[in-house]
């Protein structure tokens, strides 16, 4: 049966094997696919039309993933949630994808159940992403202004992915308290977590955005239990 209400989606992959497969799956699930073999191509269908979401290959010929990535951030599309595919899985080639602007990543080779499970759960959290104007959250000198999703730390402005985000405004929510680590991976990803440590990629990411050079951290890890968000004197390396 179809899950998913035909929303349009971009497949960027210059392998084909590896891209009919995905579009065959994808559309029995009930999304429409539109593939693209490599970055000029995949600009040339931003511009041309909308997108519920990307599937992005980090390694393409010519325009890369990193840079298509950030293009797409800078000006085309910048809410398009991006599902990113590495064929290493190394940490810096998943922080390369996320400081570019993914949102989410998946390791070649990949269970095709596995991708459309992120998949769904990244649109679901860009589309409930918007609430009530005025629903505003502050920790210390983080504030959190969920409406117009903005970010900012004093009077630095805070860049965040999607899935950087949603983790942020749930931790924040619950602050002083800790949000254990289970609770975060149903809240991103509902009963299909991944299989593999995506949230410590997610957290690493976020906690370099909210914590520049010189400012208190105000993200803690408690190691074996979740994560927490304190005001910045209160935090403990």
């Amino acid at each position: 049966m179809n899950d998913a209400p035909s929303l349009p989606v971009l497949l960027v992959e210059d392998d084909p094997d590896l891209a009919a497969n995905i579009l065959d799956y994808l559309e029995r699930k009930g999304w429409r696919v539109d593939h693209a073999p490599d970055g000029a191509m995949a600009l040339h269908r931003l511009v041309g039309g909308r997108f519920s979401a990307m599937v992005l290959d980090l390694r393409l010929p010519a325009i890369g993933g990193v840079e298509l990535c950030e293009r797409v951030r800078a000006d085309l599309c910048p809410q398009l949630p991006i599902l990113m595919l590495t064929a290493a899985d190394t940490l810096e080639d998943r922080l390369r994808g996320f400081r570019a602007g993914a949102d989410d990543y998946l390791t070649k080779p990949f269970a095709l159940a596995e991708l459309h499970a992120r998949l769904r759960a990244l649109v679901r959290r860009s589309t409930g992403a918007v609430r009530d104007s005025g629903d505003v959250i502050q920790v210390g000198d983080l504030r959190m202004s969920v409406s117009i999703r903005e970010v900012r730390r004093g009077d630095r402005a805070v860049q965040l992915t999607n899935m950087g985000f949603a983790i942020l405004e749930r931790l924040m929510r619950r602050s002083p308290a800790v949000v254990p680590r289970t609770d975060l991976e149903l809240h991103l990803w509902g009963d299909e977590p991944p299989g593999s440590d995506a949230l410590r990629t997610h957290i690493a990411t976020l906690r370099a955005a909210v914590e520049a050079p010189g400012e208190p951290p105000v993200l803690v890890t408690h190691r074996g239990v979740g994560f927490q968000i304190v005001a910045g004197d209160r935090a403990t390396p």
